[in-house]
């Protein structure tokens, strides 16, 4: 081969060369940049799961945790009824079982209490067992107009008065007395059970 054919080879070698290696090396350049652009996917793709993950947990632990305070309210709710409900049941034990001068004296102001919502013209209803101590009240309120009916009421103790024409009606029988008093007696039962 010739000098110049070979110098020719040689320069026409050199230049491919050259040109592979400098599509090698930009293949390269987009490989690697082709890997970091993919490594940035995948580390944003990890980084949204992992929060999507930590969002979704505690959504969970919120539901968890606001199920299990609605139990504890609950089961509070139905201890603070049921101790309620046995003071009341305590409560009208004692009066059904009291009786003497005392319980006389609190007929009489249960009547009282009737005549200043009534007005001082009443009539007065009892249970059967009450009648001779309602009656001795009614006798030592001499200053209103009290009939003391025949109508008897099914209670365990108090009084019913009502206006002459029955228009207006008032109920202080122990338990309506009771009853309204359920709404302050659930409130200091809460405050002895939580303590505030």
């Amino acid at each position: 081969m010739s000098k110049a054919a070979s110098d020719t080879l040689e320069k026409v070698s050199g230049e491919f060369e050259s040109e592979v290696l400098a599509d090698l090396e930009n293949g390269r350049k987009e490989i690697l940049a082709k890997v970091e652009s993919a490594r940035k996917g995948a580390a944003e793709s990890v980084a949204k799961i992992i929060e999507t993950s930590i969002k979704q947990s505690e959504s969970v632990k919120r539901q968890i945790v606001g199920a299990a305070e609605l139990e504890a309210r609950n089961a509070q709710l139905k201890s603070l009824e049921k101790a309620v409900n046995e003071a009341f049941e305590r409560a009208t034990e004692k009066i059904a079982s009291s009786g003497g001068a005392a319980y006389e004296q609190a007929l009489e102001r249960l009547i009282q209490e009737g005549l200043d919502v009534i007005g001082p013209k009443a009539n007065v209803m009892c249970a059967s067992k009450d009648r001779k101590a309602v009656a001795s009240a009614v006798k030592k309120l001499s200053k209103a107009k009290i009939t003391l009916e025949e109508e008897e009421v099914e209670t365990i103790g108090g009084v019913i008065l009502t206006t002459p024409d029955h228009s207006v009606r008032f109920d202080n029988t122990f338990e309506a007395r009771l009853e309204r008093m359920r709404p302050t007696l659930r409130k200091d039962v809460a405050a002895l059970l939580t303590g505030t």
